[in-house]
This record gives C-alpha cells, sequence and structure tokens, in this order.
C-alpha cells in the first residue's frame, strides 16, 4: 500500500473546559474515508487557526502527499516566513499530525511505528498543577495542597508555574528579583509538601531577563529542582538561555514554541537548552517533532514534549514517546476537569504516573463523539 494520502474535507469540535480552556480539534478525511484527529489551539477569540486549517485542507484536496513533510510545499506555503507560535505553525502542524496518523492508519500500524518504534502499553507521564489551579486558589498553601494531592496519585514528578507577579514588561533586574518572592514561596511549598523523593521541575514563563533569572536560579537551587524552564524568551533570547544553562546548577528546558527540526538544532548548536521541549501542536506536527527527539538523542541533549493540553494532544504525544528511545517523561496538566477521560474512545486511562495506550491503527483511540456533542459542539466549515 502506497504511502501517499489525498484528503477530502476536514471537520472540528470543540468542548468549553472552563473559563480558561478550550480544547480544539481537526478531524481530516481522506478520500476512501479514513479520518485522523489533531488537537490545535485558537490564539485569540477569533478563529483563524480554524479558518487557516479549513483552507490549508482545502488547498490539499485531491492532492497526492507523500508525507507529511510536503504538506507547506504542495500547500504553497513558506515555512521560514512562519510566525512562531503563531496561526501558520499551529495549523500547518495539525494539517501535519493529521497527514502522519492517517498513514499509520492506512497501513495497519500504530502512530509508535509509523514512527519507526516498537509499540507499548504505556508512556510515563509527569503532572502539571499549573493548569489545574487557574482560577483558584494561587497561594503558596494552594499550590501545596495541589502538588500533595497530585503525589498522592501517584505521580513521581510535578511541575509548578509560580511566578504569577513578574512581569517582563514593566521588570528587569532586582524588580524581577522581588516580585519573584512569591513565586519562591510557591516551589518552597511544593517541595515542603511532595517531599525530597518527588521531582520538581519549574516553568518560569519567560518572565525574567538574564540577570534576574540567574539570581531565581540560585533561590530555586535550595528547593532541589529538577529543571529550569524557559527562564527568558527562547525564541528571540538564545544567547541568553546558553549563559543562564551554562551557569546555573539545574538542568535549563524550553523551546515549546519553536516549529521545526532546524530551529531545535540551532537552539542545541548554541547549547542553549539541556532539555527541549517540542510540543506536537507547535513544532510541525507529530513526526516533525519525533525528528527533533531523534536529533536531540544524537546530540546528547534530554527530549520532553510539552503538552499541558487536552486528550488528544497528549496521545499524540505518547506515541512520539514511545517512539523516541531517548524520551523523557511527557508533560500531562493534572486535575483540570473530573470528565476529561470521559471525552476519548477508550477513556483516557492515567494510573500510577502513566497513560496507557489502546492497541489499533494510528492513535488507537479518539475522540468519543456522543459526549463531545453533549458537551460541546462539532461542525463542518
Amino acid at each position: 500500500m502506497t504511502d501517499s494520502i489525498v484528503l477530502d474535507r476536514v471537520e472540528f469540535a470543540a468542548v468549553e473546559v472552563n473559563a480558561h480552556t478550550e480544547w480544539r480539534w481537526a478531524e481530516v478525511f481522506d478520500r476512501d474515508g479514513a479520518s485522523a484527529v489533531a488537537e490545535f489551539v485558537e490564539r485569540t477569540s477569533e478563529p483563524a487557526v480554524t479558518r487557516l486549517i479549513a483552507e490549508l485542507v482545502g488547498a490539499l484536496v485531491g492532492r497526492s502527499l507523500a508525507g507529511d513533510e510536503s504538506v507547506a510545499e504542495v500547500a504553497g506555503l513558506d515555512e521560514s516566513s512562519f510566525e512562531l507560535f503563531g496561526v501558520q505553525t499551529i495549523a500547518t502542524s495539525a494539517v501535519r499530525s493529521a497527514v502522519t496518523i492517517l498513514q499509520a492508519v492506512r497501513a495497519g500500524v500504530s502512530l509508535t511505528e509509523r514512527l519507526g518504534g516498537t509499540p507499548t502499553e504505556s508512556v510515563e507521564l509527569y503532572a502539571n498543577i499549573n493548569r489545574a489551579l487557574f482560577g483558584a486558589d494561587r497561594s503558596p498553601a494552594g499550590f501545596g495542597r495541589m502538588a500533595e494531592r497530585t503525589a498522592a496519585r501517584g505521580f513521581r514528578t510535578i511541575k509548578c508555574a509560580p511566578f504569577d507577579e513578574v512581569d517582563r514588561s514593566t521588570m528587569g533586574g532586582a524588580d524581577a528579583v522581588r516580585a519573584a518572592r512569591t513565586g519562591i514561596e510557591r516551589v518552597a511549598a511544593v517541595r515542603s509538601a511532595i517531599g525530597p523523593d518527588v521531582r520538581l521541575l519549574v516553568d518560569c514563563h519567560r518572565r525574567f531577563d538574564l540577570e534576574s533569572a540567574l539570581v531565581v536560579a540560585d533561590e530555586l537551587a535550595k528547593q532541589d529542582i529538577g529543571w529550569f524552564e524557559e527562564p527568558v524568551d527562547t525564541e528571540t533570547e538564545q544567547d541568553d538561555m546558553a549563559e543562564i544553562a551554562r551557569r546555573v546548577t539545574m538542568p535549563v528546558a524550553g523551546g515549546e514554541s519553536l516549529y521545526g527540526t532546524a530551529s531545535f538544532e540551532a537552539l542545541m548548536r548554541k547549547s542553549a537548552a539541556h532539555v527541549i521541549m517540542p510540543d506536537v501542536m507547535f513544532g510541525g506536527g507529530a513526526a516533525e517533532v519525533h525528528r527533533a527527539g531523534l536529533l536531540a538523542g544524537r546530540m546528547g541533549v534530554g527530549f520532553s514534549p510539552h503538552s499541558p493540553s487536552g486528550t488528544m494532544s497528549l496521545l499524540t504525544a505518547a506515541h512520539v514517546c514511545a517512539a523516541t528511545p531517548e524520551a523523557m517523561p511527557l508533560e500531562h496538566a493534572v486535575a483540570e476537569t473530573p470528565w476529561r477521560h470521559e471525552l476519548m474512545d477508550p477513556h483516557e486511562r492515567v494510573e500510577e504516573s502513566r497513560l496507557w495506550l489502546a492497541p489499533g491503527p494510528g492513535l488507537g483511540g479518539g475522540p468519543n463523539w456522543p459526549v463531545i456533542e453533549r458537551r460541546g459542539r462539532r461542525w463542518a466549515p
């Protein structure tokens, strides 16, 4: 059977999880009726990504795609002009993932196998507690309680994003350090709650400059953190990232918004990250993120995909990890909603810090459309 894919149409679905989160899916069909679902995000209230996915699939209908790498070329897009973390990168990543999953479905193999890996029953996760704390108690005590509950569920690695008070647009240097004090207290509360045996990761959300990042890292080192994620802007301040990586005592992680293996290669060649974090929704899709992971392994850099989102992006990234020998635990946003698992058929199964993968072609599972239609909406463009 040929690997070539000819697309036919796309349909969309969305579920509002809470005031801060909506999960969106694009179901892409080929001309033989097979389909694959890719998760994506809208950057604004205006559905620009949704429109562009529809336009992109429309431009590809009836045209043969040899693989995910041919999507942009066949559609006439110049990937070198893409704005990182922008509408084009998100839309193109979604379609590229769908094409790769469709190839697996048509071949009757799992996405893991399609990417060259061996099927596995489960993939190890780490818990991101930040999204569960949106609109909740974000005091140090609140962070500690959420971390304690998460550790009780069996997670051996927990990540928090504690620096709410630091505003990069108005603060730098000593001002940022002063504003970070509450964040450091949150980290200390998490460490106290989970004890010394659970690994603790800290995401800075690019809130610091070089000077303040180095000071804050020294404070965080007292809490034995496992990595220091995106202290500065990984896109525009890679030299500062490299300086931070050289001078701090813990690993530096980043790259969630970068697109394409070449971007990650440039980051790694600057020694600007000890761990790269490509996201299947932003980095070029499942196969491209896998390529970045293989390259990271060859260059001696850690690989842990960014994935604080919904069920389909987690499942897709899990297959990428399963196919990448050097993969570290995969990010999972815990406790955002109690009915998250119901959105999948079969239900999403997370137990003892692992995501269990259902057997079968493609992702081995997919959206539970009756539940999604009851909780959200589904439509054709």
